[in-house]
């Protein structure tokens, strides 16, 4: 969108606001102005007027707002009080009616700033603006005290003023990123010759800078939770990990279950955590490429903001890279874990199953001792009773002559059938046995 030099831009953009709500708020403004309605589930849509030019835009999360409007500057710069009041009182949110201000107010401001733009020829002048911009910031910072003590990147008072030159020295960027009065910061783009287009792509860049800044803050508080849980796992996961290099007496299965719930619980904080810092990865990515294409330059010996980012928002940006990779290590060293002691349970219950073995084996060899004594037993009985019958059939046939002149005598028949009787019982039990296993 086309930005006025003079002129000013607000910017803001409010996370996880109601499309539908944007929408209408979107249309009644430009029923009240005569402009053509947006279409129904519009992800970009500009109005266009004398007064102002409003851009709306929808993004994955968050809903953008950026808003443009001229501004009378003064025709000297040391005219210090309208140059003051130009530099930190102007806002374009201003021309907007009250009544779609009140409709998008229900949803709170992620992020907000206003991108003031003058105009210079002489490179002497951005010493002026400096001086006017720093008395402002003086005079603002008491009142401003509260507002950043709430805010994302937390600002002293005594905070310096950042500046640099950009755009190939065709312009000139001051700001303090301190919060105002209206919850927004404020930017001091010089325009010191930027084609109009060049104009508007700066302009949009400081714009997009704020805004996914702040997206990108969102995943510090959560790396920050995060942290002490991420601790606690790491904790438990050393002493399981110690007790199984060290201790013989371990119960595996019990740390197997123990590592388990480390995975679930380690599993449960990625997807608690992921997306959040993903995005924070994204945004950041998005916010090093905007501040890349300002190319910066020193100007006036001040601080640059890449050299403010590195400082303040940098360390922020590594604490969410590390949880994330922190979270991806711990899943890793868990997983190796559970794979160690599913070994040691598989050992275990190898060494189980191996004395099972050996028990059963033992077992088999009492049982055949058992089976060889029950035999032996067997064939005494056996031939004990078989011997006792022919006894009783020798008895009946006492005194029976047999050919050549022999008395059968039932003694003598009973002791010479005990020899026959158990060699005969024996070969028989051992023919079954045989029998049997076959």
């Amino acid at each position: 969108m086309p930005a006025r030099s003079p002129g000013v831009v607000s910017y803001w953009a409010q996370h996880e606001m109601d499309p539908s709500k944007a929408l209408a708020a979107l249309g009644a403004l430009c029923e009240a102005i005569g402009h053509a309605a947006p279409p129904a589930a519009a992800r970009h849509f500009v109005v266009k007027s004398a007064a102002f030019d409003l851009k709306f835009e929808r993004h994955g999360e968050f809903v953008s707002w950026q808003l443009s409007v001229g501004l009378d500057q003064p025709v000297h710069l040391h005219d210090t009080p309208a140059l003051r009041a130009a530099i930190s009182g102007s806002r374009a949110i201003d021309a907007l009616p009250a009544a779609f201000v009140q409709g998008i107010a229900n949803t709170p401001m992620l992020a907000a700033t206003h991108v003031v733009v003058l105009k210079a020829s002489d490179p002497a002048e951005l010493d002026v603006l400096r001086q006017v911009l720093q008395a402002a910031m003086r005079e603002g910072a008491a009142g401003n005290a509260h507002l950043s003590a709430t805010a994302q990147e937390p600002v002293d008072d005594s905070a310096a003023l950042l500046a640099s030159r950009v755009s190939d020295g065709q312009a000139a960027l001051m700001t303090d990123l301190r919060l105002g009065r209206d919850g927004f910061t404020r930017f001091l783009l010089v325009d010191m010759g930027l084609p109009p287009d060049r104009l508007a792509r700066d302009v949009q860049r400081v714009c997009e800078i704020e805004a996914y800044r702040m997206l990108a803050m969102l995943g510090f508080p959560v790396a920050r939770d995060e942290s002490q849980s991420l601790h606690e796992i790491e904790a438990q996961l050393q002493t399981i990990v110690d007790d199984m290099a060290g201790a013989r007496t371990l119960d595996d299965a019990a740390a197997f279950d123990s590592l388990l719930k480390l995975a679930a619980g380690i599993e449960h904080a990625a997807a608690r955590t992921r997306y959040r810092l993903s995005a924070t990865r994204a945004y950041h990515r998005i916010v090093l490429q905007r501040l890349s294409d300002l190319r910066e330059e020193r100007l006036l010996s001040l601080q640059q903001l890449a050299g403010f980012f590195n400082r303040r928002f940098a360390p922020a940006m590594a604490l969410c890279e590390s949880t994330d990779a922190r979270i991806t290590d711990i899943a890793d060293r868990i997983n190796r874990a559970v794979d160690l002691a599913r070994v040691r349970v598989e050992a275990q219950r190898e060494a189980n199953n191996q004395e099972l073995f050996r028990s059963l084996a033992h077992r088999q060899k009492l049982q055949l001792r058992l089976q060889q004594t029950v035999e032996g037993l067997s064939v005494v009985a056996i031939s004990y009773y078989t011997i006792s019958i022919v006894a009783y059939v020798s008895k009946a046939m006492k005194g029976l002559k047999l050919p050549g002149g022999i008395v059968l005598q039932p003694d003598v028949v009973t002791a010479l059938a005990v020899l026959p009787v158990v060699g005969l019982v024996y070969a028989l039990v051992r023919r079954v046995r045989n029998r049997l296993e076959k």
